[in-house]
């Protein structure tokens, strides 16, 4: 079997490699970016443990992201049945990639742990959860020792 190549991408945050089998579809797209629906995941030592979530379509947004159990350890990675089904899952173990998006406020590295990027690698289907009644924050503090 081959493997797809390295491509370069371009994201707000330098020129990456990235590997055009991390294209992943997020069919509703984000909010404020609904006509993007195809973003690409990149990582690099560069970026560690961050990555960057790379819109390919209209408007390109481009964000940093890292896992939020890592961010708050014990985070409660938790989907319904009806976000299963709209991610593809066949069944309750397959693993999911868990993205927190990260902004940076002045001094401040944040991450929205209320509304995570979810993606089902072997499908490469994404989608964001937002959850109003959601106790978590939008703005968690990021200490990355």
């Amino acid at each position: 079997m081959a493997h797809a190549s390295a491509a370069a991408v371009e994201t707000r945050f330098g020129s990456f490699d990235s590997d055009p089998r991390w294209v992943v579809t997020i069919p509703d797209g984000l909010p404020g970016f609904e006509k993007c629906r195809r973003f690409v995941l990149v990582t690099s030592s560069r970026l560690e443990p961050l990555q960057c979530l790379q819109g390919l379509d209209e408007d390109k947004p481009s964000f940093l992201a890292i896992d939020p159990r890592i961010a708050q350890p014990g985070y409660p990675a938790v989907l319904s049945d009806d976000d299963r089904l709209r991610l593809g899952l066949e069944n309750a173990s397959e693993p999911l990639l868990w993205l927190g998006l990260v902004t940076v406020q002045d001094e401040h590295v944040l991450v929205n742990l209320r509304a995570p990027v979810v993606i089902n690698p072997k499908r490469m289907i994404g989608l964001q959860l937002i959850d109003p009644d959601s106790t978590q924050p939008t703005d968690h503090p990021l200490t990355l020792d």
